[in-house]
């Protein structure tokens, strides 16, 4: 395996490790799962590229959830919508998602994202894949390869995050309590 397949490789486990919290966090600034699914590519994409700054795989989560701030201030600035919430907000955010306890471990939220991903078809299987494991630069490589529209290929990826996010919740519903 070459050091490009092991980047990809670890790049892929970390990400499938943390996505719950860093989306989570994204999500609290942005308020709306569309936004919050391609600043979470644009983290993808920025940690895929960086991943050698990386010394410690340990130090992984407050890295990533230090590029997902910058990418939610850069979101907000490229939008200048009138919702948009002021720095110091997000910067409390980003301070309190350290601090944050989620009531279904992390741990059983990765084996049910797991199960899930093994439950799509094999096609969303590859798309998913190819997206975030850093063998494609960006959304529109992806639909070039795949013969699709750069937009129809946005709307595939987003049925089939929402697709995961319900299938990981409905599996772990039962497990804190609720």
């Amino acid at each position: 395996m070459g050091d490009r397949d092991n980047r990809s490789e670890r790049v892929s486990r970390l990400l499938l490790k943390h996505r719950a919290p860093l989306y989570g966090f994204i999500f609290s600034c942005l308020r709306n799962h569309s936004d919050s699914d391609d600043v979470l590519q644009d983290v993808a994409l920025a940690v895929t590229q960086s991943i050698d700054a990386l010394r410690n795989d340990e130090e992984f989560l407050p890295w990533s959830r230090e590029i997902a701030r910058r990418r939610v201030l850069a979101h907000f600035e490229r939008s200048r919508r009138a919702d948009a919430m002021p720095p110091e907000l997000v910067d409390a955010l980003y301070e309190s998602s350290f601090r944050l306890e989620t009531r279904v471990s992390l741990n059983e939220r990765t084996i049910a994202l797991r199960e899930c991903l093994s439950d799509l078809s094999q096609h969303a299987q590859e798309l998913i894949a190819k997206r975030y494991d850093g063998s494609v630069a960006d959304v529109s490589d992806l639909a070039s390869q795949i013969g699709r529209t750069r937009s129809a290929t946005y709307g595939m990826l987003k049925r089939i995050r929402k697709a995961l996010r319900d299938c990981v919740e409905r599996k772990t519903r039962g497990l804190d309590g609720s």
